[in-house]
């Protein structure tokens, strides 16, 4: 048995557990190396926390260099290019090559795919957005607070609707709610639709609920800074007072130079393996297409959601994966499309639902009744998920 190296590009959910998974099933000799451009890591989750001033950064950030405790190589750089075939990464410190690849980099956001977007918005999508946020949140007492989503796909796909229910919360416990009007206008044709009619119907109803309009299959075409008005491609238009957006993600530049990605901009990858078109390079998280056998419609092909407890389980086939060709065995372990998200509703409730993303003849999400326990499981679980990786 030789010795092996596997380079995991991306500190995020996906390229933790691999390197803790692998760590656990590879003799020491066998070197595993993590890069990352940031220091840290924090859960997605928690950003919303940081924008209501709920947690602080500190109580949410977490240092990448507490993996070489695990016997895991940590180097912080930026990579800059990516030779697939080779398996080779250039990065801002130096050049690797591995015998195994896992292309974890996660998605970039970029405001500035929609003219006026950037100058406008405010988002929570970031740890940076949301500590702006938090500073501008207690200054609004009155006018149109929009949430907009101007492009799909977006990792979390209920963060924007988890958002509004918990600012409408926070407003109302200030006296402000019948002064600011909440309202989102999305790209989707339904929340979560992934996840089936009925999830996006719940959420549907508890916009209403709380009167918060929901302005769905609106395309964003620009945004006026100075009029504060946004218009739709559909020649509609929106005001605005705060404009909160989730920016428009995209493949990182370094792994679309490198020819991986197709015409949807994300890496297609066998959907139980996470290989991608070249031996022995992986792609996971939200970088990664995963296309699903379902459909709730024919001519609509479906994809499986950007999140990070489906980063999480694919990086752990895939540790099982390369492990199994290391040590010269056939891998057993393959992604089974199930997936979970905690949604809080605000007055200390949540809900947790359960996907079957790979069923057929479509995937369907099973929701439990919104509840306190679900609410401090949430909490307990982004705890328990730091103490077991970092």
């Amino acid at each position: 048995m030789n010795a092996t190296t596997t380079l995991i590009l991306g500190g995020g959910f996906g390229g933790i557990v691999t390197a803790n998974t692998l760590r656990g099933l590879l003799p020491a000799e066998h070197k595993i190396v993590l890069i990352d451009k940031s220091a840290t890591f924090n859960i997605g989750a928690t950003k919303t926390w940081i924008m209501l001033g709920e947690r602080t950064p500190e109580q949410v950030t977490h240092n990448l260099s507490a993996l070489s405790n695990r016997g895991i190589g940590f180097v912080q750089a930026e990579v800059q290019k990516i030779d697939p075939v080779k398996r080779e990464v250039v990065t801002s410190k130096k050049t690797l090559c591995g015998d195994f690849l896992v292309l974890a980099l996660g998605a970039d956001m970029n405001l500035g795919k929609v003219p006026g977007l950037e100058a406008a918005a405010q988002t929570f999508y970031t740890l940076d957005g949301a500590l702006r946020l938090c500073e501008v949140l207690p200054k609004f007492d009155r006018g149109e607070l929009v949430m907009l989503i101007p492009a799909t796909p977006f990792k979390c796909p209920p963060g924007p609707y988890e958002a509004a229910m918990l600012l409408h919360e926070y407003f109302t416990k200030r006296g402000h709610s019948d002064k600011i009007k909440l309202s989102i206008h999305t790209v989707e044709p339904t929340p979560m639709g992934t996840a089936g009619p009925q999830m996006g119907q719940f959420i549907r109803g508890e916009m209403q609920k709380r009167d918060i309009a929901l302005h769905t299959q609106r395309r964003c075409k620009s945004i006026d800074v100075t009029s504060r008005r946004i218009t739709f491609e559909d020649g509609s238009t929106a005001p605005f007072d705060l404009l909160i957006a989730i920016p428009p993600h995209e493949a990182p530049l370094p792994v679309r130079a490198a020819g991986l990605t197709d015409a949807s901009g994300w890496i297609p990858v066998d959907p139980k393996t996470l290989k991608t078109s070249v031996d022995r390079v992986y792609a996971i998280g939200d970088l990664c297409k995963v296309s699903l056998p379902g459909r709730f419609k024919p001519e609509m092909p479906l994809v499986l959601p950007k999140a990070g407890v489906f980063a999480e389980a694919h990086g752990r086939v895939v540790a099982h994966q390369i492990a199994a060709a290391a040590l010269g065995k056939t891998p057993s372990e393959v992604y089974d499309g199930k997936g979970y998200c905690y949604i809080e509703m605000g007055d200390r409730q949540a809900l947790k639902g359960d996907g079957e993303f790979f069923a057929l003849p479509h995937p369907y999400m099973n929701a439990q009744s919104p509840d306190t326990a679900m609410y401090e499981a949430k909490f307990a679980w982004a705890e328990d998920w730091v103490r077991r990786y970092l």
